[in-house]
């Protein structure tokens, strides 16, 4: 399996992953959590799931510009 392979397989992963990640998000923006605390609720940027998208997202950039780089 070759670098390329292997960057598009982690491509997909980490689609998923962030679009999951950011739906996550979401779903404490509009109060319909019920994995998080009341307090998440007050400020959503403060929440496990604001962090993990944005964590996410930074993967998902660094994997696009692998894969403009090696293919």
């Amino acid at each position: 399996m070759d670098m390329a392979t292997v960057l598009w397989i982690e491509f997909g992963v980490l689609l998923v992953g962030t679009i999951y990640a950011w739906y996550n998000w979401y779903l404490v923006l509009v109060k319909k959590c019920d994995t998080c605390s009341i307090s998440v609720h007050e400020n959503p940027f403060t929440s496990k799931c604001f962090w993990g998208a944005l964590f996410f997202t930074l993967a998902f950039l660094v994997n696009i510009w692998s894969l403009v780089i090696v293919a």
